[in-house]
This record gives C-alpha cells, sequence and structure tokens, in this order.
C-alpha cells in the first residue's frame, strides 16, 4: 500500500511544480489501481488548505478540485487512537511535525510506504522501506 501526501498530490494541480511528471506518473497509477493507495484523512483537509490558499479562493474551482481527489477512491484512514499513538512517537522520536508523523504511521500500519515530495521530512524517517521520495518513482 502507498501512502500519499499532499505534496505529492499538490503537483498534480499546479504546473511547472519540480516533479510534476512522476506526480502525474503516480496519479495514473491510482487511477489505474486505486486499491493500492491510500491516504489519513489529514490528506483532505490539507489539500484544502493549500488549494484555497493558492486558487485566489475560487470556489468552484476548489470544490471541482477536491470532488476529482474524492473521487480516485483512495483509500481514506480515519485519525483512531493507534493511528495517533503511532504518530506521536514518530514525531518525537524522528522529529517529523504532526503533519508528517500521521503520514509516516498510516503507512505503518498499513504495512506499506509513505510517498512524500518533501526530502527533509523523508531524510528524518528512520525505518528506510517506510518512506519513498516522488524523485524515485519510477519514470
Amino acid at each position: 500500500m502507498i501512502v500519499i501526501d499532499a505534496s505529492v498530490a499538490l503537483k498534480w494541480f499546479f504546473d511547472g511544480e519540480p516533479g510534476r511528471v512522476r506526480a502525474l506518473l503516480v496519479l495514473d497509477a491510482v487511477r489505474e489501481n486505486p486499491d493500492g493507495f491510500a491516504v489519513p484523512e489529514l490528506f483532505f483537509a490539507e489539500m484544502l488548505a493549500v488549494l484555497c490558499r493558492s486558487l485566489n479562493a475560487k470556489s468552484s474551482r476548489i470544490q471541482s478540485h477536491m470532488g476529482d481527489l474524492e473521487a480516485l477512491g483512495l483509500t481514506r484512514i480515519g485519525h483512531g487512537h493507534e493511528l495517533l499513538e503511532t504518530a506521536v512517537g514518530f514525531s518525537v522520536d524522528w522529529g517529523l511535525s504532526g503533519y508528517d508523523a500521521l503520514y509516516a504511521a498510516t503507512a505503518h500500519l498499513l504495512n506499506g510506504t509513505w510517498l512524500t515530495a518533501d526530502k527533509k521530512a523523508a531524510r528524518r524517517v528512520r525505518k528506510a522501506p517506510l518512506v519513498q521520495l516522488l524523485d524515485s518513482w519510477p519514470v
């Protein structure tokens, strides 16, 4: 299971973003096999926050993008006790932000891999197979 974070998905919506070609390949893979991809509920809040800031708050456009994200069929993982407890450990032990720790914890609990474009966060993860940089997604 691949856990996609907002740093990857945001590239789907903005031309000229570094790594956009690889991000669009990830999007193609999601469309082909949505059951192989998951996100914590946080993902949608992060996407909404950035889209609202970046698209000059044009509600119809933002609603369209949010609808597109929901329609992908990504497995959505709620922020239950086990996820939060694991995220706290990762945040404290590895120095991850609470947001990044939720993605890492989601991947850990699903025996999956957190896919991120955030190199700084990826370097902090001490369990190598738990994280994959977008830069290493095959083209």
